[in-house]
């Protein structure tokens, strides 16, 4: 048991000396040169993958049960997929994913609905055109992905000790941590054209918590999460391009 802490230790670990690191750094004449190069981009999104789905596959494979699949909203694909489920409990997999889509529908329409209003709002430029979130849908399914694979690893320790209520709003509260701890995250919020998104992935933390409570199953969180966000940032596009023309 006690390897499933340190995974998710080792991985707060490597958030805390990364973030810190680069931040301390950000100002050396070799990371500013590193950052211009055209080859920084995707480097950055590797790392990045290393980190938020590498990290939780590798303790998923190595971590002798740091990861509890059912926890881990795994389920029910791989068993969907094998053959040793009677007819019964293949059914009663299918009711639950059915179910859980039907949540996820439910609050994700709620949560888009809630971010246009707000958006309509307030997110306007001095000239009173709408303002684009600065994220394109294919973006927005990659972060879903990344996000949300995160933010279940986090919940999955805690779950498979205090139950899935308390483990959702546990693992959340790790999630604030580490965002608290990161000063990048500060930087974001100080920054006008960085703090919308900012509060929106932060808003998608307490949704994504949720929604566990509901279906503990990773894809339809993903699925869930790129729906809003990716929704959104169609739907400001769209109004944006037709205020232009």
């Amino acid at each position: 048991m006690i390897d499933r802490w340190l995974w998710l230790g080792g991985s707060g670990l490597v958030a805390l000396l990364a973030t810190w690191t680069t931040w301390l750094l950000r100002h050396q004449a070799w990371a500013q040169r590193l950052k211009a190069s055209p080859f920084f981009p995707s480097l950055l999104q590797l790392l990045r993958f290393l980190y938020y789905i590498g990290g939780p596959f590798a303790a998923l494979l190595w971590g002798r049960d740091a990861v509890v699949e059912r926890r881990f909203g795994l389920d029910p694909l791989p068993l969907l997929l094998g053959s040793s489920l009677s007819p019964e409990e293949r059914l009663q997999l299918w009711m639950e994913g059915v179910r859980g889509l039907g949540w996820a529908i439910l609050l994700g329409t709620m949560a888009w609905a809630i971010l246009v209003v707000i958006w309509w709002a307030v997110g306007h430029r001095s000239d009173g055109k709408t303002v684009r979130l600065p994220l394109s849908i294919p973006t927005a399914l990659r972060e879903a992905f990344f996000q949300e694979t995160h933010w279940m690893f986090y919940r999955n320790g805690p779950s498979v000790v205090l139950g899935n209520y308390w483990g959702a709003w546990t693992g959340l509260g790790i999630v604030a941590l580490e965002a608290i701890l990161n000063p990048w995250w500060w930087e974001a919020l100080r920054e006008p054209e960085k703090r919308p998104l900012t509060l929106i992935r932060a808003g998608m933390a307490v949704l994504s918590a949720a929604f566990y409570l509901q279906a503990a199953n990773l894809w339809l969180s993903i699925l869930l999460h790129w729906g809003v966000t990716g929704g959104l940032a169609g739907w400001t596009a769209a109004r944006a391009r037709r205020e232009d023309s």
